[in-house]
């Protein structure tokens, strides 16, 4: 192979070829988008042990390897002296999600030539991969993203945009209470996952952003891993209803995800699905997974249910233990007799499958009559209380606005 000058690569005619070692796929994946987001760097192969590490800069004599520094086959260290020893011109950057200096040192004794936290800001562990070959960097005005050779398809300015978000932790999410009306107590939280890259858009647009740029299962893995923090710090019989899409539901990334531990405190909320003419769904494995996942012990809602067969099949199908209304209909249950119906049939059809309603954005008394009266089991929205962060939820007993109403009770005459 022939050797690239540190000048050929700075006027842009040479890209700096970097690969990547690491047994997290979701890491691997985003630093594939990172890298290809640079137009000096080109990604050029991936491993997930030691020993594929080793094999991998022996085979594609990369300029920079990150390469993480725990890993099974060996670890880190093992693969960046083989990696030192057998391809002396290939750069090694340690990568890891800890501060952890022992560690470190023995990569940089090994021979690692930088070392990054997986936590750093995205521009960081770019400035770093050109550091290593001696190279500045600034980052550009407008990213823009270099044709990464096969197998990888191309990406647009959104890849840079979803890789940045997953890899700066810039995903987060508030959680919305949810009250049993028989009791008043907050018995879950419906999770509204946000990014909070400047300017703000809509969880929807990030949803089809990472979807356009294959990594919408790393972008709903990041979510969800941020919205299980809330674990820690609400009453252990509390749920969290999370909303994500059957492609990532169905695969074992995201069900490896749940663990036991956690399975029987989430609930997996799935919004109306495609259904064909015949009334099947357009992902057919959908059933499959949701089987495993319950046997795991999660539950399932199914979200925006509302009058029609659409909202019917995709109860019929999802079989869930929890409906939610759509919103719209909860504003305006209280407005008209006709509405009234609407809502009364949404409930009924729900009723009919086992699952029980609840009611979000629910703002007046007026409205939260007509579902108490229609057999809604449970609540959220203003009525109830405000969106929390996960520091909000730490209070005990957790703040509600929500008082349920007097058990009447009938006078007896003597």
């Amino acid at each position: 192979m022939s050797t690239v000058t540190s000048t050929e690569r700075t006027d842009g005619s040479t890209p700096i070829r970097v690969a990547v070692a690491d047994d997290e796929e979701t890491v691997v994946d985003v630093l594939r988008t990172l890298i290809g987001s640079d137009p000096t760097l080109r990604f050029v192969g991936s491993a997930n042990d030691a020993e594929a590490a080793i094999d991998v800069a022996v085979r594609e004599q990369p300029d920079v390897i990150l390469v993480d520094v725990r890993m099974p086959g060996g670890g880190g260290v093992r693969a960046v002296r083989e990696i030192t020893r057998r391809c002396p011109p290939t750069k090694i950057v340690a990568l890891s999600a800890h501060e952890d200096s022992n560690t470190v040192i023995r990569m940089i004794s090994a021979g690692a030539r930088a070392y990054v936290r997986k936590a750093e800001s995205t521009e960081k562990i770019l400035r770093t991969i050109h550091r290593a070959v001696d190279e500045p960097w600034s980052p550009p005005a407008k990213p823009r993203l270099a044709l990464i050779s096969p197998p990888l398809p191309r990406r647009d300015e959104r890849a840079a945009r979803v890789a940045r978000a997953i890899l700066d932790s810039e995903i987060t999410a508030e959680f919305d209470p949810i009250v049993d009306l028989g009791t008043g107590r907050t018995i879950g939280f419906d999770v509204r996952s946000r990014v909070t890259t400047l300017p703000h858009r809509s969880y929807d647009t990030w949803i089809a952003d990472a979807e356009a740029a294959d990594l919408l299962l790393d972008f709903e893995l990041a979510a969800f891993r941020a919205a299980i923090q809330a674990l820690r710090e609400i009453p252990t019989g509390s749920f969290l209803e999370f909303e994500v899409t059957p492609a990532t539901a169905c695969t074992s990334r995201f069900r490896r995800a749940i663990g036991r531990p956690i399975a029987d405190r989430i609930v997996l909320g799935f919004s109306p699905l495609v259904v064909s003419d015949d009334g099947a769904s357009a992902d057919t494995n959908l059933g499959e997974a949701l089987a495993s996942l319950r046997e795991q012990g999660v539950r399932v809602s199914a979200r925006d249910i509302g009058p029609g067969l659409t909202s019917l099949r995709h109860l019929l199908l999802i079989a869930p233990e929890f409906a939610r209304l759509d919103e719209a209909l909860t504003r305006s249950v209280s407005d008209s007799f006709s509405n009234h119906a609407i809502v009364a049939s949404a409930t009924a059809c729900a009723a009919e499958v086992g699952a029980q309603v609840i009611a979000a954005d629910v703002a007046s008394d007026d409205q939260l009559e007509e579902l108490r009266a229609l057999g809604v089991a449970m609540i959220q929205g203003p009525i109830v209380g405000d969106p929390l962060t996960v520091a909000g939820l730490s209070g005990n007993p957790l703040p509600t606005k929500f008082k349920p109403r007097e058990p009447v009770t009938e006078e007896v005459e003597d």
